[in-house]
């Protein structure tokens, strides 16, 4: 890594998810739901984290959780996992949760905002992401929460100052449109999925004339269809691979951006960095959490 501490930090949307597996959805009023499994795993951008790690990045984490139990099975997972956990900041409440309930068919979630909404530039020292390779910011509470976009951004801005790469995914974008695109046209790198660059842009020509030549990459997330990677005006598409025997697509879009991280770190170029991504990230729909993905990192040796 050189002088550099961490090949990638994590900014973040480091929740706890909860699996549960049910026979059908919706489950209505006056329903009983059994669920035959439970299982419990860093989610969002922790199963980035999580899949960076298992590719051989040096990872660490800089988020806000709680002094809950859910938060201290969500520390001790990482540790145990190798990523670094000294930057969360433990305050009084509760982590971020999601209940991810699947079935055969699809899944739905469940899910509570804990203290990780509350994350302010005061939490983040600089030299941290000065001594970092690239960073990468999960979007997700930037469409619930004002305040949290201007950590974003004056985080952003910061590595810019120590020429550290910004990867950044948008989140839902289903509220603060124009704040999440000015968060886009900071970055260096941005993921969203399709549904998520219709709310922002409309199309994905549209899309592509927002980055013109500045020089940002975008990447839309298409599922069993691959991605589209759109740079200098100019779309090319990353092939799928098989969707077969799928035991949940959840997390596999936080997979993608770990692996297209992990490829442009290890100097593969983007367009390989996508095809990547849709390989590990089919690799995640194999198995019920991301926790029980292999050690991958030879993958890309």
């Amino acid at each position: 890594m050189g002088n550099n501490e961490f090949d990638l930090v994590i900014l973040s949307d480091c929740v706890l998810d909860i699996y549960y597996r049910v026979g059908e959805l919706p489950i209505k009023v006056g329903d009983v739901a059994v669920s035959d499994i439970i299982a419990l795993s860093p989610g969002g951008a922790c199963t980035t984290a999580l899949v960076t790690r298992k590719l051989g990045l040096n990872v660490a984490v800089i988020d806000k959780v709680g002094d809950d139990p859910f938060s201290d099975i969500l520390i001790k997972y990482l540790n145990d996992n190798g990523i670094h956990t000294g930057f969360i900041k433990r305050v009084h409440g509760f982590v971020t949760i999601s209940n991810n309930i699947i079935t055969n068919n699809g899944h739905a979630f469940m899910g509570y905002l804990g203290v990780g909404r509350e994350l302010t530039v005061d939490d983040i020292d600089e030299n941290i992401i000065k001594n970092s390779r690239a960073i990468y910011i999960n979007g997700f509470y930037a469409s619930f929460t004002v305040g949290i976009v201007n950590t974003f951004i004056e985080t952003i801005r910061t590595a810019h100052k120590h020429s550290v790469q910004v990867f950044l995914d948008v989140g839902p974008a289903i509220n603060n449109r124009d704040l999440i695109i000015s968060l886009i046209g900071l970055s260096n790198t941005v993921f969203m999925n399709e549904d998520e660059m219709k709310r922002l842009f409309g199309d994905l020509e549209n899309l592509t004339n927002f980055t013109g030549s500045t020089g940002i990459i975008a990447i839309v997330k298409l599922g069993s269809r691959g991605a589209a990677l759109v740079r200098n005006g100019k779309i090319k598409w990353c092939k799928p691979y098989d969707t077969g025997n799928i035991v949940t697509t959840i997390g596999a879009g936080d997979t993608f951006n770990a692996a297209y991280i992990t490829g442009i770190i290890r100097d593969l170029d983007p367009v390989e960095s996508c095809n990547l991504g849709n390989r590990i990230a089919f690799l995640r729909t194999q198995h019920l959490t991301p926790m029980e993905l292999p050690e991958i990192r030879e993958i890309i040796k």
